[in-house]
């Protein structure tokens, strides 16, 4: 009985993976022409920037458009970027780090654009490391889209985001509140769904890669939000012990102290 219950689940798994590789693949196609279409853009601005301004009237114009279509080709190509990122996650570089450091380095990196905008950031870490077995580049991935989601939301005379680390129910966690509109009761079921946005200028994939990242931690993101008050994100991990308990065999049982943070 259990045998005729895991077969279809991986048959469904197998699929799932065949249709990632042919939308990676198709995606890959896409990108090739987009890059020459971005080359070509950018040969015709300058060839539009050497044109004397008296000789043709309509430069400004002609600048316009082709920087626009700069613009969209540049857009495009930055949504094939993500989609092939959630189609086909990098394979995992785990080491030992702390994620207070995590958390502050990328809130260091995030800074002067949110001071440019004028959000207050107000932070609280916990008190002592958090040791967490994570690939560093892919989570520092997750807390920036998570931000920049909480900059594009705060809409407040008074725009403030509050970021917090801790431990709660024994698991280390960074939480990223916005005191912005916050999320349509009739939304907030959608927004991990791939493509699901409603920026006009989004691309729905921000929020799916950010759950993918977690989950690949062995954690979970937690959502809480009300119309006109704003938004919480909280993502929850693992210490050491928790991810080698949940993921056996996947680390030897020691690090070398070059990956410890």
């Amino acid at each position: 009985m259990l045998y005729n219950l895991l077969v279809p689940a991986k048959r469904t798994s197998n699929k799932l993976a065949d249709l990632g590789a042919v939308a990676a693949g198709l995606a890959h196609e896409i990108r090739n022409p987009l890059n020459s279409l971005y080359i070509n853009g950018q040969l015709l601005e300058e060839m539009l920037s050497d044109l004397p301004e008296k000789g043709v009237p309509q430069k400004g114009d002609l600048l316009s458009l082709a920087r626009a279509n700069l613009k969209v080709t540049q857009r495009l190509n930055d949504t094939l970027s993500g989609f092939l990122r959630f189609a086909r996650p990098p394979a995992m570089e785990l080491a030992l780090v702390d994620l207070n450091r995590i958390v502050s380095e990328t809130l260091r990196f995030m800074g002067t654009e949110l001071a440019y905008r004028g959000i207050h950031l107000k932070t609280k870490t916990h008190p002592t490391p958090l040791p967490v077995l994570a690939d560093e580049k892919l989570l520092k991935q997750a807390l920036l889209n998570l931000l920049l989601n909480a900059e594009e939301a705060v809409d407040k005379d008074e725009k403030v985001i509050r970021v917090t680390t801790g431990v709660r129910a024994g698991r280390p966690f960074v939480r990223i509140r916005d005191n912005g509109r916050g999320i349509r009761a009739s939304d907030r079921r959608d927004i991990f769904r791939l493509f699901f946005t409603t920026r006009r200028n989004g691309s729905g994939l921000g929020l799916p890669i950010v759950r993918q990242i977690v989950r690949q931690h062995g954690g979970s993101v937690y959502v809480r939000s009300r119309e006109g008050e704003g938004t919480a994100m909280t993502v929850a991990l693992l210490f050491e012990e928790q991810f080698r308990a949940m993921f056996p065999g996947r680390l030897p049982l020691a690090l070398s102290q070059g990956s410890r943070a």
